[in-house]
């Protein structure tokens, strides 16, 4: 398992660089935003199963200061990230499995359960993200309250910039605070640089 990871590793920098471009003058401040759809993979210790039910979408951004050396085509960024999204009752449904510290039943006829995640890092070589930082889950129980679930949260992601837009590829590790075991949940979509 360890080989076909190092080996997808390889392959996608070997496609990073067939995207390099010179940026020699992209460098300051920069701000990103964007929409992407995510899989609520679930329980760290779970083996994998597909369910339509755990899709859901966000907005991602990311404000940050692109900082290159000597005319290198890559630079680091150090940066805010914020997540702001919808997750599906089905991902509640299974947080609440997982031991999550939900009141009552969730309300399965209720679509739009908001959550938002606000993490510090940076991006390494414009390529590789790594940040952390606090999430929060909000919901309805079939009572009515309205609650939420706090955790912390640490994303490990990838950037492949694309001129204007950037697609990404992002791990989101849940974990602590409300949420009694791990959880992971994987996204993708694209970013257009302002």
């Amino acid at each position: 398992m360890r080989q076909k990871i190092f080996l997808l590793l390889i392959l996608l920098l070997l496609l990073k660089g067939s995207y390099a471009q010179d940026y020699a003058q992209d460098k300051g401040f920069t701000f990103l935003l964007g929409p992407s759809v995510n899989y609520f993979y679930g329980d760290t210790k779970d083996n994998f199963s597909y369910s339509n039910d755990r899709l859901s979408w966000q907005v991602n951004g990311q404000f940050g200061y692109i900082s290159t050396r000597g005319g290198t085509t890559r630079g680091n960024m150090l940066a805010v990230f914020g997540t702001a999204g919808s997750s599906s009752p089905g991902v509640l449904q299974q947080m609440q499995v997982s031991g999550a510290d939900i009141i009552g039943m969730i309300d399965a006829e209720k679509n739009f359960n908001e959550f938002y995640c606000l993490e510090g890092g940076m991006v390494i070589a414009r390529f590789l993200r790594v940040s952390g930082g606090i999430g929060r889950q909000a919901y309805t129980n079939t009572i009515g309250e309205r609650n939420r679930l706090n955790y912390f949260s640490g994303t490990l992601g990838l950037a492949f910039n694309l001129d204007v837009v950037n697609w990404v590829i992002d791990a989101n590790l849940m974990t602590g605070k409300d949420l009694n075991q791990s959880a992971l949940k994987f996204s993708t979509g694209f970013m257009v640089k302002f």
